[in-house]
């Protein structure tokens, strides 16, 4: 037994082994190589001690293991041999072998066509193969000849190849080749168990990519759907505020029914600009053209001028909110009532704002309002809403508007903002409306009520609501700087918390109004799941909701 060349151990002997230790060494031997190749778990290491195997059964220089790719492999090598692994070869040679084609002159190839082993004594004396780029590669590699032992399954597939090669003319013994037959029995098997656990590998790790992503779907799918909700939600409480506020300033029913539809075909109009940018946002100037169609109006009467700028989703119903105001009242009250008159829109782009100038001409005499309407209200509070500035001059040839809107990039100061609404009085005192008050929200009359609220026109309604039951508004903010500036500054009995502020969360706002004790409410378009997760008790008043809602609970938090 001393004389057994152990498994896997180098030799350049090429005598047949039997005579070094005859029929019990090669028993030795398959068996050490059997133990070897079954507990073997890593699949390159099992491909590796397979093809020392070969080498040590056949006293070859180098070794090879291959695998038939299969049909349909994505590779686009199927039909081809696949090097799984080596031993001896430099890298050039490895690289050159990589992939072999059913085309290439080689022992492996030959035996890919027959199906049967193949023997190539002497490379050189191969008629075949002379004068090929095979025969250079085995050259320069120092192969002078090779046997292949194709690798069967149990039902006659073929799965592969094991190689041997020498560095001199070769002919393996009949004993080597029975050691190679038992020996490509024990790897074919193995390997069609590796590539059977590799198949369920991939199978199980394709099905947890399918559940994966069907979860994903399954969360996108709720999340689109809640912001579906949330948006038309919020769009049916526009509307209702819309109406509210359109019915307050309204005396004659034809008069309401015109102003009212206005308002909804300019947010139909927007509506259907932003589908087809798939909520992207849009051009200034086409927001411009699209609310400036005024039905019998000529369009050379109006002139729009500026450069190119893109307005974002939030931004562009504000915009368009604001020039549909503008439009209306020219109408209605202004320059284009009359033949002759005409409006000029210019705007320019200066750093992290939008300037936007409204000029009338031609129009009827102009006197200052005894009464400010409903749109100049609705476009200061727009503009106020995201901090910017609108003000409006009555000069000799008509009305001015000079409005700054800050783009979306602004960093302008929303303390600022939320200071300067302070001062002023409330919305409602600030239209010259005289409120009612509601006996019944007796514990409303003249507390300060924060209104956080991002929408300008359903901020307007829930103010005038509030100011008719006799309350002292604080706000309304549309951002959570204002909301919090507001609070640190002011005082506060209890507050209206929007749950969503132009995508902004509004925790720090309800962490801030928690820790002065201020009671609150969220209002929000989307379920409680989207709510900040510290507040599950809190109140939700879902939007649309009926005024007389919000009062009540307002009146019941300050009882």
């Amino acid at each position: 037994m001393s004389n057994v060349v152990p498994f896997g151990a180098p030799s350049s002997a090429h005598r047949p082994l039997e005579q070094a230790g005859g029929p019990f060494a090669d028993i030795d031997l398959i068996h050490s190589i059997s133990v070897a190749l079954i507990g073997e778990q890593d699949r390159v290491e099992l491909y590796g001690k397979i093809v020392d195997a070969a080498i040590t059964i056949t006293q070859s220089q180098f070794g090879t293991m291959q695998l038939v790719v299969p049909r349909g492999d994505v590779s686009g090598h199927a039909g081809c041999l696949q090097l799984l692994c080596s031993r001896g070869l430099p890298p050039e040679a490895v690289q050159f072998w990589q992939i072999v084609s059913p085309a290439a002159h080689s022992s492996c190839t030959k035996a890919l066509k027959t199906g049967s082993r193949a023997i190539i004594p002497d490379y050189e004396e191969w008629d075949e193969i002379a004068g090929t780029e095979d025969l250079e590669a085995f050259r320069r590699t120092g192969i002078r000849s090779a046997q292949t032992t194709p690798l069967l399954a149990r039902d006659g597939r073929l799965l592969g190849m094991i190689s041997t090669h020498w560095t001199e003319p070769h002919e393996p013994s009949a004993r080597d080749l029975r050691l190679l037959d038992i020996l490509a029995r024990q790897a074919a098997d193995l390997l069609e168990r590796t590539i059977a656990d590799e198949a369920l590998r991939e199978r199980k790790e394709e099905l947890d990519r399918t559940c994966a992503a069907l979860r994903e779907s399954e969360q996108l799918q709720k999340m689109l759907t809640g912001e579906l909700s949330h948006r038309v939600k919020n769009m049916l409480a526009t509307v209702q505020a819309i109406s509210t506020q359109t019915l307050r300033n309204c005396s004659d029913p034809a008069e309401f029914v015109e102003s009212f539809s206005g308002r909804i075909q300019s947010m139909a109009r927007v509506h259907s600009q932003l589908s087809t940018t798939d909520w992207k946002g849009t051009q200034l100037r086409a927001v411009v053209e699209d609310q400036m169609k005024l039905g019998h109006v000529d369009e050379p009467r109006i002139a729009a001028s500026g450069p190119d700028i893109h307005l974002d989703a939030n931004a562009v119903p504000k915009m368009a909110m604001i020039l549909h105001e503008l439009g209306t009242n020219a109408r209605k009250y202004g320059a284009l009532s009359r033949a002759g008159g005409t409006v000029d829109i210019r705007w320019t782009v200066r750093p992290e704002q939008l300037a936007l100038s409204w000029t009338e001409r031609g129009g009827p005499s102009v006197r200052a309002p005894v009464r400010r309407g409903f749109g100049s209200r609705l476009i200061e509070a727009t503009v106020r809403g995201v901090h910017g500035n609108a003000d409006m001059s009555l000069e000799a040839e008509g009305v001015r508007w000079e409005i700054q809107f800050p783009l979306p990039d602004d960093e302008g100061s929303a303390q600022e903002a939320g200071k300067g609404r302070a001062g002023q009085g409330s919305l409602a005192e600030q239209a010259g409306l005289a409120p009612s008050r509601e006996p019944a929200w007796r514990n409303l009359a003249g507390k300060h009520v924060l209104v956080v609220e991002d929408e300008p026109l359903l901020a307007l309604d829930i103010v005038g609501q509030l100011e008719d039951a006799g309350t002292i508004i604080v706000g309304p903010a549309a951002d959570p700087r204002a909301a919090l500036d507001l609070i640190a500054h002011h005082r506060i009995d209890v507050a209206l918390l929007d749950a969503n502020l132009s995508g902004e969360p509004v925790d720090d706002i309800a962490h801030a109004l928690a820790a002065q004790s201020i009671p609150f409410l969220f209002m929000s378009g989307y379920g409680r799941e989207n709510l900040p997760q510290a507040f599950p008790h809190i109140e939700l008043l879902s939007k649309p909701f009926d005024p007389r809602q919000l009062l009540t609970l307002a009146d019941r938090m300050l009882a």
